[in-house]
């Protein structure tokens, strides 16, 4: 089973042409090479796929459970994919792939065989099969990417200490939806600033890899309606503390984009909202780099932006949220559990993150939007804007690498 690569522009610069355009540890030596074509799949091996020969590559789905593995190659000339990709060596030229459909390379390409493969370099597992790897701590600051959102970033004063997956949070006696969503749009993407209309149960969302950073270097994203997987990524702080990137999910209006298909509810007036329940849950799968687990969610007049409240599930020890600590220990109602509040600004705006403890991370968290709003004004913190516009979640990444870490499942319901 093929499912189209949602993006033209992936191939033509993060994955096939992309000897103009990419680095100098590409192993391309130019046409006449191993790779006359330059679409990273070796000669002596076949092609990357294209059925349609649209110059979009085509991904495969080899355990039949629709949604897309990975890249597919073509080894007899047909153009249509016949087996699944691997770049084993993570060096971006996809020297194997896998015939019996076990998710493990048995072919390898003998002009570019591949080498012994670095630290933090593993083959990612087949949909449905587990893995995922570890992400990034969220930042509210930086400049915004071209098409990508902008994010929060923080400070580098991060407190010593492992990262430990913690539990899940629960809600009271309200049902959890976790788990409990029908899915709808597929893809998988190397595109910087790729953006896909999804959809959960019927209601419209919106995805975007979001490779805003100024030192992003590449990322190979699956999504298959609100959940989505982080298969690679690469790239470092920059030099004012901002993410790498921040791969998001989300509903309403946020970084000038409008989740599309059957309306979410937002954006919405606060004085209308009864509740805006959301959950997500995620998989680390053992990823230890410098990321964040966290809803960034944006409020406004009109449809601009006024300010910025964050919950993080995840602070990393390399980095912290934008703003000063202002108090540790701190309830929510109707939220189980115990957050540190860091309050300042970003991007000249008011921001106000809920955070938990580094080392006590929630694998998931179902909570009403508002019971943090509420809190937060209770407190008088700062957090102007009369909208909600938007709720998003994912993870803001300052360094890789990062292979297969798993946003499992997202939901906002609005009660007006």
């Amino acid at each position: 089973m093929l499912l189209r690569l949602r993006s033209v522009a992936v191939y033509a610069c993060a994955f096939s042409l992309a000897f103009a355009c990419g680095s100098s540890n590409d192993s391309n030596p130019g046409p006449g090479g191993v790779d006359a074509n330059g679409d990273k799949v070796p000669d002596d091996i076949g092609k990357l796929a294209d059925a349609n020969g649209d110059g979009s590559g085509d991904t495969i789905d080899v355990n039949n459970d629709g949604v897309a593995d990975g890249w597919a190659i073509d080894t007899n000339g047909d153009g249509k994919g016949d087996y699944l990709l691997f770049d084993v060596d993570c060096d971006k030229i996809f020297e194997s792939y896998d015939t019996n459909r076990d998710g493990v390379p048995d072919t390898h390409s003998s002009a570019l065989p591949p080498k012994a493969p670095p630290a933090g370099c593993t083959l990612p597992p087949l949909s449905g099969s587990g893995g995922g790897g570890s992400g990034g701590t969220p930042s509210t600051g930086g400049s915004t990417g071209t098409s990508g959102s902008t994010g929060t970033s923080g400070s580098t004063t991060g407190t010593s200490g492992s990262t430990g997956m913690g539990g899940s949070g629960g809600s009271g006696s309200v049902d959890s939806q976790l788990g409990k969503g029908a899915y709808q749009g597929t893809g998988m993407t190397m595109d910087r600033y790729w953006e896909e209309d999804v959809a959960r149960n019927g209601v419209g969302y919106k995805f975007i890899a979001n490779g805003w950073g100024p030192k992003f270097v590449d990322h190979n994203i699956s999504y298959n309606g609100t959940s989505f997987t982080v298969v690679s990524f690469n790239g470092s702080r920059g030099d004012d503390y901002e993410p790498a990137g921040f791969p998001t999910m989300f509903c309403g209006l946020y970084s000038e984009k409008q989740s599309g298909g059957t309306p979410c509810g937002l954006p919405a007036d606060i004085s209308s909202l009864k509740q805006i329940r959301t959950g997500m849950r995620w998989t680390a799968n053992g990823n230890m780099a410098a990321y964040n687990t966290s809803w960034d969610i944006w409020l406004g007049n009109g449809d601009s932006l006024s300010s910025y409240l964050m919950v993080w599930l995840r602070d990393p020890p390399q980095e912290q949220p934008a703003g000063a600590k202002a108090l540790s220990g701190v309830t929510v109602a109707g939220v189980p559990g115990t957050w540190t509040t860091v309050v300042g600004n970003v991007n000249g705006r008011p921001i106000v993150n809920y955070v938990k403890d580094t080392g006590q991370d929630l694998g998931e968290l179902e909570f009403d939007v508002m019971a943090f709003y509420n809190d937060a004004k209770m407190r008088n913190y700062n957090l102007p804007g009369a909208r909600i516009l938007s709720v998003a979640a994912g993870f803001e990444i300052w360094a890789g690498p990062i292979t297969n870490l798993e946003l499992n499942d997202f939901y906002v319901d609005v009660k007006k």
